[in-house]
């Protein structure tokens, strides 16, 4: 079931987080240290209860028998910014189920396009449910970000 995060759901939310950053994307941060622990330093409990808090966000988790197997997250203004899957949930269609509850938020909200920045190892997913490159590789440090986007309108 997809829902609303809340304050209560902070730590096991970020633990889906790491462990997606840590387990599925190995062909992003390739096990370097200092990639992986720039990536995850914002990943907190703590900073996950101040994206709650932001008008801006939406944050949405599937459960599944009271375990959180995804965490989804966009901005009001049509920019998705967490997709993330507990590792063994992973080619279920958890995440696509995700994106489709944010895209039609979004919609609501206005937004005739949806925009993200994908890594490698989610770049053919989000390919495969019709978002499209708009803009070279963007760089944080070492880790490579892939520009695309969706018209949802």
């Amino acid at each position: 079931m997809i829902r609303a995060a809340t304050s209560k759901d902070a730590e096991q939310a970020i633990r889906v987080i790491q462990r997606s950053i840590e387990e599925l994307c190995v062909s992003d941060h390739l096990r370097d240290e200092n990639v992986l622990s720039m990536w995850l330093s914002n990943k907190t409990a703590e900073n996950f209860r101040l994206w709650l808090e932001s008008p801006d966000q939406i944050l949405l988790v599937t459960e599944r028998d009271g375990v959180i197997c995804s965490v989804g997250g966009a901005t009001r203004t049509g920019e998705i910014t967490l997709n993330y899957i507990l590792p063994g949930t992973r080619f279920s269609g958890l995440s696509k189920a995700m994106v489709i509850a944010l895209e039609r938020i979004l919609l609501d909200l206005g937004n005739s396009r949806v925009r993200l920045t994908s890594t490698r190892t989610a770049q053919r997913f989000y390919h495969s449910i019709g978002y499209q490159d708009v803009g070279p590789p963007v760089f944080w440090g070492r880790l490579p970000g892939y520009p695309i986007e969706k018209i949802i309108a």
